[in-house]
């Protein structure tokens, strides 16, 4: 994986009224990992995939657009914003699927094109961005006093393979019974009704480490061709690793579902990091935590499987902010071959 250690440029304006206040992040998912029932139309190698499914996302990706292009020319915008820094710095990845991890003054609000930003007690937030992102970004801060900062962030443009699995069982692809969509539709509501709340602790401030370490056999965004019937890109990564070995947490946080039978999934495990980051684990053989339960970073929350939509057992570890799916690689880098896990017991 490239390394991302280039930063953005950014400059910081002059001061204005004080800006709307924080509110929380609205929970229309801009990207899903659930599996589309209708068929995709092929798609173009090389070409990035989209499922637009409701009204309110065209309307967003409408106003994310009209938001881009008047973002094109980020060099442009940087001669209105001079300065430097001042009362908020941000760091992490810069590039589609990135998160970035911010500090400001307690009290402040924050925006990213124009979306309130949860903010704790102590000024840290977090804000990230989608496999398809625009490539430019405006986030605005406002402090208790009045005076508000603004940063154009400029985006790495990524590009994502073409990953082709066969031997599928054709049930968990396409074709699907009556029953089978009812089982879908259930296991939909449970996963909504999960994500309705985060808390407010910044439990992925203390970082993140890999869950589970091995090979890498799928990376987050690549483009999906199943059983050759193109699906939605890979919402996360791959580890390949035998079926018992332990998955630990990656971070702290609090389990909001814990389900052993769901359809794609297997064994699922929903971890809320707070401020609308949550970790999923997939595919799970076994597990050990229940929802509500709080777990501390390196806690053993289950075990590797082979249960739901797999040809062999791994963990599939993908990671949602404020809906929308990010590069859990990101965030922790390169995987520490040398410490390869084994299962439990060995």
């Amino acid at each position: 994986m490239r390394k991302l250690s280039f930063r953005a440029k950014f400059a910081f304006g002059f001061g204005v009224s004080a800006m709307l206040a924080g509110a929380a992040i609205a929970q229309d998912a801009k990207h899903t990992d659930d599996i589309p029932v209708s068929d995709n139309a092929l798609i173009e190698a090389g070409k990035k995939v989209k499922n637009i499914k409701t009204e309110g996302e065209k309307v967003d990706l409408a106003r994310r657009a009209n938001f881009a292009e008047a973002m094109n020319d980020v060099s442009e915008r940087q001669e209105v914003f001079t300065g430097a820094p001042e009362h908020f710095t941000i760091d992490g990845s810069f590039a589609q699927g990135g998160i970035l991890f911010g500090q400001t003054e307690r009290g402040a609000t924050v925006t990213l094109d124009g979306d309130s930003v949860m903010v704790d007690d102590d000024g840290r937030f977090l804000v990230g961005f989608g496999r398809d992102s625009a490539l430019s970004a405006l986030m605005v801060v406002a402090l208790p006093d009045g005076t508000v900062e603004r940063r154009a962030i400029e985006i790495e443009d990524r590009e994502f393979p073409v990953d082709r699995i066969d031997g599928l069982d054709q049930s968990k692809v396409s074709g699907f019974t009556e029953a089978q969509l009812a089982k879908i539709a259930v296991d939909r509501k449970k996963k909504l009704a999960a994500r309705k709340d985060t808390q407010q602790l910044a439990d992925w401030s203390v970082g993140f480490e890999w869950p589970v370490t091995g090979r890498i056999s799928g990376v987050f965004g690549s483009q999906r061709i199943l059983n050759g019937e193109p699906k939605n890109p890979h919402s996360g990564v791959d580890v390949a690793a035998p079926t018992g070995t332990p998955i630990l947490a990656p971070a702290p946080g609090i389990v909001r579902l814990a389900e052993d039978d769901m359809y794609f999934e297997g064994g699922l495990v929903l971890l809320d990091h707070g401020h609308w980051l949550e970790s999923a684990f997939l595919h799970m053989s076994r597990i050990d935590v229940e929802p509500g339960q709080r777990v501390e970073k390196g806690d053993v929350i289950g075990a590797v499987g082979a249960t739901g939509r797999v040809t062999g057992p791994h963990l599939h570890w993908s990671m949602k902010w404020a809906g929308m799916l990010v590069d859990p690689q990101l965030t922790v880098g390169a995987m520490p071959l040398k410490k390869v896990s084994t299962p439990a017991g060995d």
